[in-house]
């Protein structure tokens, strides 16, 4: 239990926090597999290469681990990143733009090795703060608001 937990650790602290890539080598399965919001489904290298460019756009990084939990060959981690944007990102101009991801990851291991995980998290908060998006705006004071609401058919 104690090896999953400092697997994991290190996945985040290491990897993500200092983008030590190649701690990866050493604690992935052969067949590793990834699940992301958004950068969808990747093997070994397209986390390293994922990696490598978020710590490239956001160099100060800072991870933080909030809850870290273990059962039997599966690993939980609650966590926040947080840092500023330094390099074009998403059609995004820098301009030092701090933002803050929080989310979970699952991770799966098989005789000791990751062999897959999936994380999930604040994806559209994330573009938010990026300014890719934004929220969708209140709807006018019209009256009973009834006319802002979109009409359904009913059969």
């Amino acid at each position: 239990m104690a090896n999953l937990k400092h697997a994991a650790r290190l996945i985040i602290e290491e990897v993500y926090g200092q983008g030590r890539v190649e701690v990866l080598d050493a604690l992935c399965h052969p067949a590793y597999v990834s699940h992301d919001p958004l950068v969808g489904d990747a093997d070994l290298a397209g986390v390293k290469a994922y990696v490598r460019l978020l710590r490239a756009c956001f160099p100060n990084l800072e991870p933080r681990i909030l809850g870290l939990y273990v059962d039997g060959d599966t690993a939980i981690a609650w966590w926040r990143l947080q840092g500023n944007l330094l390099r074009r990102l998403l059609d995004v101009e820098p301009h030092g733009q701090h933002i803050t991801l929080e989310g979970m990851t699952l991770f799966q291991f098989e005789d000791g090795k990751l062999i897959e995980d999936s994380s999930h998290w604040d994806t559209f908060g994330y573009l938010r703060q990026l300014g890719v998006v934004r929220p969708l705006e209140e709807p006018t004071a019209r009256g009973s608001g009834a006319s802002d609401m979109p009409e359904t058919s009913q059969s």
